[in-house]
């Protein structure tokens, strides 16, 4: 055979293969991209959950403890649980501490310092005592906690989002 023979036999086997693999490759981009847009809403809304959650904590921890109400969990807890199967380890660990974090201000706010604040109340007391003041503070040092975790999550997802 002569260099054109092989040159034709080369060019359609690369034809072929060319003609294989590319449905194959169009295929693997397509999941690269459609994970990467699922990452970006997934992180866009817990983001936007985790500050809304960050800031009522803040404000909460400043007001009278008979006008908190709980934040709501339930789309919280929906949305760290997917993130949980889809995020890297660094996200993971982040989402971690943010959810014992939150936890940790929920617990204190329903099984302490509002039970208290409502028996002060039924008391006939208008005025906090040092136990209330004191629920008060650890609450806004918790919130604080919560703030600096969603800071520390949200700039972890902005370098693991970065091309």
């Amino acid at each position: 055979m002569d260099a054109t023979a092989w040159v034709g036999i080369v060019g359609i086997a690369g034809t072929l293969l060319g003609t294989l693999l590319a449905p194959i490759a169009a295929e693997r981009m397509r999941r690269k991209s459609v994970r990467a847009e699922q990452l970006v809403v997934i992180y866009a809304d817990l983001l936007r959950a985790t500050a809304r959650f960050a800031d009522n904590a803040r404000d909460s921890s400043t007001h009278p403890l008979a006008e908190l109400k709980e934040t709501e969990d339930e789309e919280l807890d929906r949305l760290m649980s997917q993130v949980r199967v889809v995020a890297s380890d660094s996200v993971h660990e982040r989402i971690n501490r943010l959810s014992s974090t939150i936890h940790e201000f929920n617990r204190l706010l329903v099984l302490e310092a509002r039970p208290h604040h409502q028996r002060l109340r039924e008391d006939g007391q208008a005025v906090d005592d040092e136990k209330s003041i004191q629920q008060r503070m650890s609450l806004s040092d918790i919130a604080d906690r919560v703030v600096q975790a969603h800071k520390e999550l949200e700039s972890v997802i902005r370098a693991e989002m970065k091309p």
